[in-house]
C-alpha cells in the first residue's frame, strides 16, 4: 500500500515535471516566432527605406558636385559690429515709431539694415541705392496703388516697375522691392503719399546715418562710394 502511494505521487511529480517542461518549450517556440516576426518586420522596413537612403544619397552627391563660394573665416569683430550697428539702426526707427507714434516700422528696414550693417561693402549697401531705391519703390507703389486699387496683378506691377526703375538709374536694392509691394497692398500703411516722406524715405534717411556713423567708427569703410 506505502509501495502504491508512493509510486503514484512520483507518477504525479513526473507528469508536472513534463508538463511543466513542454509549457516551457511552447514559451520558448512562441518567443522564437515572436522575435523572428520582429525582425521580419525590421526587415522588411529596412528594405522600403533603402530607396528612399539611396535617393538621398544621390541628391547629396550632386550637391556635393555643384561649386561652392569661398567662406573665409569671419572675424569676431565683425560679428559684433554688425550685431551692435543693425541693433541701433533698427532699435533707432523703431524708438522714434514709438515716440511719434508714426508707421516708421516698416519691414523692408529690416533687410537694408543687413545690407547696410552686414554686407556693408555690396554695392547694392551703398547710400545711394539705399535711398534712391526705396524712394524710387515708394513713388511707384503709392502711384500704382492710387490708380489700380489693390489686387494680384496691381502688386506685381507695382513690384516690377519699381525694378525697372531702380535698374535704370542704377540703384538697385532688393529691398526696395519690398518697399513697393507694402505701398500697392496698404496704400502706403494708409497714409497715401505721405508714405514716400514718414517712414520710407525718413527711415531709410536714419539707417544710413547710422550706417555711416557706426561703420566709421568701428574702422569699417562704408560707404565705399557715396553717388
Amino acid at each position: 500500500m506505502f509501495r502504491r502511494r508512493q509510486t503514484t505521487e512520483v507518477k504525479k511529480v513526473i507528469d508536472v515535471e513534463f508538463a511543466v517542461i513542454k509549457d516551457s518549450k511552447k514559451d520558448k517556440e512562441n518567443y522564437l516566432a515572436h522575435f523572428t516576426r520582429i525582425l521580419r518586420e525590421f526587415s522588411n522596413r529596412e528594405r522600403r527605406k533603402m530607396p528612399l537612403i539611396e535617393g538621398v544619397n544621390k541628391i547629396s552627391a550632386i550637391v556635393k558636385k555643384l561649386p561652392k563660394a569661398p567662406h573665409p573665416p569671419i572675424p569676431a569683430r565683425e560679428v559684433w559690429l554688425s550685431l551692435w550697428g543693425a541693433f541701433l539702426g533698427v532699435g533707432f526707427t523703431a524708438l522714434l515709431a514709438v515716440l511719434w507714434k508714426c508707421p516708421m516700422l516698416l519691414g523692408p528696414f529690416g533687410a537694408s539694415a543687413v545690407l547696410i550693417y552686414g554686407a556693408y561693402k555690396a554695392p547694392l549697401a551703398q547710400p545711394r541705392n539705399v535711398l534712391l531705391g526705396h524712394f524710387l519703390a515708394a513713388c511707384i507703389g503709392v502711384c500704382v496703388n492710387d490708380f489700380f486699387g489693390v489686387s494680384f496683378w496691381s502688386i506685381a506691377l507695382g513690384v516690377a516697375l519699381a525694378l525697372v526703375l531702380m535698374v535704370v538709374t542704377y540703384s538697385i536694392h532688393p529691398p526696395a522691392g519690398a518697399t513697393a509691394y507694402v505701398a500697392v497692398q496698404t496704400g502706403g500703411l494708409g497714409v497715401g503719399y505721405m508714405y514716400i516722406l514718414n517712414p520710407v524715405i525718413l527711415g531709410a534717411f536714419i539707417l544710413v546715418l547710422i550706417g555711416v556713423i557706426f561703420n566709421k567708427l568701428g574702422k569699417r569703410e562704408y560707404p565705399t562710394h557715396w553717388w
